[in-house]
């Protein structure tokens, strides 16, 4: 049945488009809103989802696409738009590479983009708009070969399960349309034209900016509310779509449009104070026209996603949801609006806004694809004769290799490791449970995901039970999440999620020497939320069964009062020589001890394994002062661990503490262990 309730009949529109309210398509996506919320088939979107205390459950993150149905049909203008590679614009294409972007973008938790029938400005910013991109005729009547484009991106979408803000009248192009009947039909048209294909996954927004220049009155903001309410009275079997329309940037809905919206439009453009944004959302909120409804950013050119505020986290925070919008330049390397488009994640700021995007929801992608992951480390980034790249490690897909003509770094994001560091085609010492190949981590578990490798906890571990629910495993954010992972010009930078206890972040920047088989990692806390918390760095590296373990101890102590028992018991074969602390592992009991060291020597059969993080004076450390730690395990489970240890300081919001640990490997010349140790420590 249809039904509308201004009385047109719509029998055009079983004759012009295939598919009739009688022969419903299956479809797969239902978007519904249920107070301020948004629901896809039936759940609120992030169900139970929390992220820096704040409640994710409902929103619904997106991102501007709208040319993905681009096309010019101004002779004069189209070469503005040519691909740089065929010298030509290509509607086809650019429709095909927006549809192979989709489940990348689903991947990283993205739940929405906009597309509209007459598109954006193809040049980011315009005045003038000679181009003419317009699914839409003269008469108000739709053109079939926009229609096919948009059908085949609803159809992916539907399948991928991601929601589609259709736009349907863009200033700049609304005055194709010949009069306001023309303007009307065109709604009725587009309306009956997304039910009857039996669309469940579409927002309908009336127009852009409806407050900016618009020539038919009908669009502007004191009647716009008519035609949301003409599509809202627009129903297919009983069916109708949820509709709105935006305003620009910094602006509020007027009354009217507030009362009749299913859900209100707002953009950030032109908002560079997140203050702002919350301080928008807070006045919509208390318009004489709101009910509670859903809020939805869906346009803004402001980013800042690696500081602790920026507009997307302002909108999180008031339970809002917000939308990407990155104009580029027409040369086809950045941007999603001007043509063409490559609709790639692959500037950094597309990265950085894709990560923020799935750390705050919570999504199993942790970290952007940069380069091809195939083989060992397919077509890597170069930083002189330092080679980044991406490579499936023991079943961790994604995971990243530095490597220099001497020695390479193995990064597994989904684990928040560095899982290996060796000469080039070798063994390396760092130990890896190989029981857990492939593996996430549970932060809901009661056991432990030991997974090996070099990572970074809070300590004191005494005060563990204090600041979370559990005194072991280690705290969630720490250890059993993955990280997101950025590639800089001659590093790799890990960014863990806020630990919901202590209310800090983690940034560990890893870079390898050029020349050297040396590895320099700087672990950063940034305090970002909560009450203050007496905290210091803490960094574990798990390495093989050692032939043995060596630490040159500090002056005060070297040979009395050289180490703090930790342990029940001491470890095998432990003696203190000339200034060197040296111990085995027990393959029976575990053992650890503690000292005022800021360095330690793991030596293997054929290499060694050098740690350096010096001790700061007159600082406090944890563990009886201790500033590196030497854990040992028994069997079967054959590792040590060597640990350093930074100061302890009161930590408030805003304030970042920093270790820096340097990894050197070093190889073996003589037989006598002792002798090697001596000669790796004046290195």
């Amino acid at each position: 049945m249809i039904s509308m309730r201004h009385g047109v009949l719509l029998l055009w529109a079983l004759n012009a488009v295939p598919g009739t309210a009688a022969e419903l398509p299956a479809r797969q996506t239902m978007v519904s809103i249920v107070g301020d919320r948004f629901y896809i088939n039936g759940r609120p979107t992030f169900e139970g989802r929390k992220w820096r205390s704040y409640d994710i459950e409902g929103l619904l993150p997106n991102s501007r696409m709208v040319q993905g149905i681009f096309d010019d049909r101004n002779a004069q203008t189209l070469r503005r738009w040519v691909y740089p590679d065929t010298g030509k614009w290509d509607a086809g294409r650019n429709t095909e590479e927006f549809l192979a972007a989709l489940p990348e973008w689903r991947r990283f938790g993205l739940l929405a983009f906009t597309i509209n029938l007459q598109g954006g400005s193809p040049e980011g910013y315009s005045k003038e708009q000679p181009w003419h991109n317009s699914g839409i005729e003269t008469d108000g009547s739709l053109r079939s070969d926009y229609l096919s484009r948009l059908q085949r991106i609803l159809d992916r979408a539907d399948e991928l399960g991601l929601v589609v803000i259709l736009g349907y009248f863009y200033f700049g192009q609304d005055e194709r349309l010949r009069d306001e009947a023309a303007v009307v039909r065109a709604t009725d048209q587009i309306t009956h034209w997304i039910l009857s294909q039996g669309y469940r996954n579409v927002l309908s927004e009336i127009n852009n900016e409806c407050n900016v220049r618009y020539d038919h009155a009908i669009l502007r903001p004191d009647r716009v509310h008519e035609l949301i309410e003409r599509v809202r009275d627009t129903t297919v079997e009983g069916r109708r779509l949820y509709a709105g329309t935006s305003y620009g940037g910094g602006a509020v809905p007027g009354e009217k449009v507030a009362r009749m919206s299913d859900f209100i439009l707002m953009h950030g453009n032109g908002v560079s104070d997140p203050a702002r944004i919350v301080q928008m959302i807070r006045t919509t909120r208390a318009l004489p026209g709101y009910w509670p409804k859903p809020i939805l950013f869906n346009e803004d050119d402001h980013f800042d996603f690696d500081k602790p505020q920026n507009n997307f986290v302002a909108a999180v925070s008031e339970h809002v949801s917000w939308g990407y919008f990155d104009p580029g330049k027409n040369n086809y390397q950045d941007g999603y609006q001007s043509p063409p488009v490559q609709w790639g994640i692959n500037t950094d700021r597309k990265k950085a806004f894709f990560n923020l995007v799935s750390e705050i929801t919570g999504s199993e992608s942790a970290q952007i694809k940069v380069v091809p992951a195939i083989g060992q480390m397919n077509d890597p980034v170069r930083n002189g004769s330092v080679r980044i790249g991406y490579t499936n490690y023991h079943g961790w897909r994604d995971s990243i290799v530095m490597a220099n003509d001497k020695a390479e770094v193995v990064i597994v994001p989904e684990i928040g490791r560095i899982m290996q560091f060796r000469f080039v085609g070798e063994e390396g010492p760092f130990w890896e449970n190989r029981e857990l190949d492939g593996k996430k981590p549970d932060p809901l578990a009661k056991d432990w995901g030991n997974f090996g490798g070099d990572k970074t906890w809070p300590s004191p571990q005494s005060e563990w039970p204090r600041h979370t629910p559990r005194a072991w495993p280690p705290p969630q954010a720490f250890d059993s999440l993955a990280v997101r992972a950025e590639l800089k010009t001659n590093r790799v930078r890990l960014i863990s999620p806020v630990d919901p206890h202590y209310g800090i972040r983690t940034v560990r920047d890893i870079e390898l020497d050029p020349e050297r088989a040396a590895l320099t990692v700087v672990t950063t806390y940034e305090k970002v939320e909560g009450t203050p918390k007496k905290v210091g760095v803490w960094i574990i590296t798990q390495l093989r069964d050692p032939v043995t373990v060596y630490v040159p101890l500090p002056a005060p102590s070297r040979d009395t009062n050289a180490f703090h028992k930790q342990s029940e018991d001491l470890p095998a074969e432990l003696r203190v020589n000339k200034g060197l602390l040296s111990l085995k592992r027990d393959s029976k009991k575990s053992t650890k001890i503690g000292t005022g060291a800021g360095t330690m020597l793991w030596v293997g059969d054929r290499v060694m394994l050098r740690i350096d993080s010096p001790r700061q004076p007159d600082a406090e450390y944890p563990d009886q002062g201790s500033s590196a730690e030497v854990y040992t395990n028994p069997d079967p489970a054959a590792y040590v661990e060597l640990e350093t240890l930074g100061p302890v300081l009161n930590l408030k919001v805003g304030a970042t503490i920093i270790q820096s640990n340097r990894y050197l490997l070093i190889r073996r010349s003589d037989p006598d262990p002792d002798q090697d140790a001596r000669r790796a420590l004046l290195d």
